[in-house]
């Protein structure tokens, strides 16, 4: 029997610890932060509210109390955003800026390469060469 080699490329992710509560003038953080995130073009990004966590506020615990006072239960929300470390270095001064309440994490990590992340790099590429000609 005969392994193929496993190919792994690099990969940067830029996640977020925020809670579902916090604004950015008229709309939630998580969402100005992907429009953000869609509008730049990054590769990809994915909103994950949690059910209880905890950092300088206790996030998800009363929210039955909270839910009726306020309408909000105030979940813990993570934004991952992945792409190459220079594009999300780029993204870094706009979440300086606008991430009042939360804790900003840059981390390397490796993916692994398969047919379908082959065609959406190569898709990708031809996209910028596109843009990059007019």
């Amino acid at each position: 029997v005969t392994y193929m080699a496993l190919e792994f490329e690099k990969i940067t992710f830029l996640k977020i610890y925020t809670g579902e509560d916090v604004m950015l003038e008229d709309k939630p953080l998580y969402k100005a932060i992907i429009e953000e995130a869609r509008r730049l073009q990054l590769a990809g990004g994915t909103v994950i509210k949690g059910i209880e966590g905890y950092a300088t506020k206790l996030r998800g615990v009363g929210r039955a109390i909270n839910y009726f006072v306020s309408g909000n239960a105030n979940y813990p929300i993570i934004i991952e955003i992945v792409d190459t470390r220079e594009k999300l270095e780029a993204f870094l001064p706009y979440l300086e800026k606008n991430v009042t309440n939360g804790l900003v994490i840059l981390e390397d990590s490796e993916y692994l390469v398969t047919d379908y992340t082959r065609k959406r790099k190569a898709e990708r590429a031809a996209i910028e060469a596109q843009q990059n000609q007019q």
